[in-house]
């Protein structure tokens, strides 16, 4: 009888602290997870859309959060696949080893990651190392027919190659003493373009120069000034090379001789780059334009005026002021008196230095012109535009090849390259010089002879992918904005 009073209180006592418990707690799932996983969806959609360098960095961003996971797999796969196609092989190769790691063979991912390392070392040459990472792959978990045309490439005995040719870059150097540091940039930004290609270097200072020189040549470099071109071309069409200046020319003048190239952004482009965003993204319908008297600046306000008109826009001042200018409070107190009338531009366009920027917009708040947006050109694109300016400069805008503020990863890269290679910060030039070279060696191919320049196509850190008809080059300029006191990449 104790023993059943006992055990129905204990029976109770039970069944009271079950009922006093709080319910267990269903699963949720973790929101930094869910976070991560909608970035890695959102990294798939960019891709499709052809945002590659956008969704690289949603992907990178993923595999960072995300590593040895499956999905820091899938994330690391689908990046690898964009550095491949952009030419970046080593790091598309280091990505897939850590994409089949994480996931282990018995996840297909582990097999297509195989598949790819093996194409990639086919397109290296690494006949062996490429065959034995296709033994890795179960065909049952690849695309069929790219893992047969693969097989079946490295079934192929290739012919023994022929001795490559040593191949060699001019670079054309004038030692003008007003051109030290751009020249000095070049200069750097070429022998970091060829370091580990194993093609030499030969620096001239005249096409003189050029007849001591044997050897078989890529191309030419060079030269910064535009009165020292017709000679080089000259001396270029004995050897039939190609020339790719690093420095902008008129517009029209690459067209001229076919074996004319540049990296620098035509003039022509950039007004048209330039008008085209202040109608579409900013607006902008009353434009008025302050220039030098120099050539640059005549043909700038010239090409300004006649593509925003083209764009359906109304330039209402055109104004032209002696090259060394320092006082411009006449322009801008011409400029308020528009204002008080209420006929005020919406954006005022410098095509000149930041030298005189920094001059002529103190003048513009000084005499309290509100309400004009500041627009120029890539002379405008230093760091001292800032650090002189002040914040008479917030929100300017102009366009440009290069900006070490970008968030994209291939100029990042050369940046921190340059600054370790040098101790200094490259400038626009070094990258415009760097590409250059990255062309004449994109000519080289795994066959006999040389691609003609204009046929090549590679990644440049100035956003080039290669040479129009023209010579000129094809890429979209950079948007570059002053904001919070630096200079940033907008698109």
């Amino acid at each position: 009888m104790w023993f059943r009073i006992a055990g129905s209180v204990s029976l109770l006592l039970f069944l009271v602290a079950c009922a006093m418990a709080p319910p267990p707690s269903p699963p949720v799932e973790v929101a930094g997870k869910k976070a991560v996983q909608d970035e890695f969806k959102r990294a798939q959609v960019l891709e499709t859309q052809g945002k590659e360098r956008e969704a690289l960095i949603l992907y990178r961003d993923v595999l960072e959060k995300e590593p040895s996971t499956s999905l820091g797999a899938r994330a690391a796969f689908r990046a690898a696949g964009i550095y491949w196609k952009r030419g970046y092989w080593e790091k598309a190769l280091e990505l897939l080893h850590k994409a089949a790691q994480w996931v282990g063979p018995g996840d297909p991912l582990y097999h297509r990651s195989y598949l790819l390392m093996a194409r990639i070392l086919f397109q290296q040459g690494d006949m062996e190392k490429a065959r034995s990472y296709l033994d890795e792959v179960n065909p049952s978990m690849v695309p069929g027919e790219e893992y047969r045309s693969l097989k079946e490439a490295l079934e192929v005995v290739p012919p023994k190659a022929p001795k490559a040719a040593k191949y060699e870059v001019i670079l054309v150097v004038e030692h003008h003493p007003l051109l030290k540091i751009e020249e000095d940039q070049m200069e750097k930004g070429v022998a970091l373009a060829l370091e580990g290609s194993g093609v030499e270097l030969e620096v001239v200072s005249s096409p003189s120069d050029w007849d001591s020189l044997e050897g078989e040549f890529l191309g030419v470099v060079g030269p910064l000034l535009a009165k020292s071109l017709p000679p080089v071309l000259e001396k270029a069409r004995e050897r039939n090379l190609p020339v790719v200046t690093p420095f902008p020319v008129v517009p029209g003048w690459a067209g001229r001789d076919p074996l004319l190239f540049r990296t620098s952004l035509p003039l022509d482009q950039e007004v048209s780059f330039m008008a085209g965003f202040l109608r579409k993204e900013m607006s902008v319908d009353t434009l008025a334009i302050f220039y030098p008297s120099t050539p640059y600046g005549r043909v700038m306000a010239r090409l300004m005026n006649e593509e925003f008109q083209a764009l359906g826009g109304r330039v209402e001042l055109v104004e032209s002021y002696p090259s060394d200018t320092k006082d411009f409070s006449a322009y801008a107190s011409e400029l308020k008196e528009r204002e008080d009338q209420g006929r005020l531009p919406q954006a005022l366009f410098v095509p000149d230095s930041w030298r005189r920027v920094v001059l002529l917009v103190p003048q513009l708040v000084y005499h309290d012109v509100k309400g004009i947006s500041l627009a120029g050109t890539a002379l405008w694109d230093d760091p001292r535009l800032v650090g002189d300016g002040g914040g008479y400069v917030e929100y300017a805008v102009f366009p440009d090849t290069y900006t070490a503020n970008s968030p994209y990863l291939p100029v990042l890269e050369f940046y921190y390259r340059f600054l370790l290679t040098y101790g200094m910060e490259p400038t626009p030039l070094a990258a415009q010089a760097y590409d250059a070279v990255r062309a004449l060696l994109a000519r080289m191919s795994q066959g006999d002879g040389l691609i003609p320049l204009g046929d090549v196509s590679f990644l440049g850190v100035t956003g080039m992918t290669g040479f129009d008809s023209q010579g000129d080059p094809v890429r979209m300029p950079f948007l570059l904005v002053v904001e919070g006191g630096t200079i940033r990449q907008m698109n």
